[in-house]
């Protein structure tokens, strides 16, 4: 494993997955444990295993935890950044063939479940609802991106740097925050077979909270044909774009 790469554990109340995954984690492999207000052991376990561990900025909600994160990146001399879901459904393990996509060309990396699996661990109706909007996601931005979902992500340093200034989301939304902050700044995004596992622990997402991936999908594509219409209109093919507001949720 590349020691030149943070991990990021984002929690909230998994210290059952957590004793179970940080053996697994590569020898020499910094982790960063960020915290959304955990009222269990997960903080005791993260730093008696040696993980940095920090309280999330920026309020309540997965994405919060990831900007929390990426600023903490930026502050180090890393050269790459990963995160996988700490409730035990990633291995740790596999990390180490999403970082050698980014040596293919690639800014952004994610992992790509196997189907059948996420049919066996997650139900029909989770699958159905991640194929719709990755579907929806990959022929928005003409890139490939099977399982926009997924609890696997690589990045590089560029990436960090480019896309953190740009996201504001603070719940489940971040995946599609990413995405679209990727393709607004040019990165290419790849995406690498990977494993699932039972998770450890009570799902924090509920048939709610995979239903709302539509809406999420959707008002991030808003945002983006607001932004290719601009660059029609310009002239422009590419550059940086200040973006637009999200419709009111």
């Amino acid at each position: 494993m590349n020691s030149n790469c943070l991990l990021l554990l984002p929690t909230l109340n998994e210290e059952t997955a957590l004793k179970a995954l940080v053996p697994e984690i590569p020898a020499g492999l910094s982790v960063l444990v960020v915290d959304g207000g955990s009222t269990d052991k997960t903080r005791e376990i993260a730093e008696g295993a040696g993980c940095y561990f920090l309280k999330q900025q920026f309020g309540k909600g997965k994405g919060c935890g990831v900007r929390t994160a990426m600023e903490y990146f930026l502050q180090g001399d890393y050269e790459y950044l990963a995160m996988i879901d700490a409730d035990y459904t990633c291995d740790p393990r596999e990390l180490d063939r999403l970082i050698e996509r980014l040596g293919q060309g690639y800014q952004v990396v994610l992992g790509s479940r196997d189907p059948q699996k996420q049919i066996e661990l997650l139900g029909r109706f989770s699958l159905f609802i991640n194929r719709l909007t990755s579907r929806i996601t990959t022929l928005a931005y003409s890139q490939d991106l099977p399982d926009i979902q997924s609890c696997y992500w690589v990045f590089s340093r560029k990436a960090v740097e480019t896309i953190y200034p740009g996201l504001s989301a603070s719940g489940f939304d971040i995946e599609y925050d990413i995405v679209f902050n990727s393709w607004k700044e040019g990165l290419k995004i790849g995406y690498c077979p990977v494993t699932i596992r039972p998770r450890m622990g009570e799902s924090k997402f509920t048939k709610f909270l995979r239903l709302k991936q539509i809406w999420f999908g959707l008002t991030y594509i808003y945002r983006s044909l607001v932004i290719m219409a601009r660059r029609a209109l310009s002239g422009s093919t590419g550059e940086a774009d200040s973006g637009c507001p999200l419709p009111d949720k």
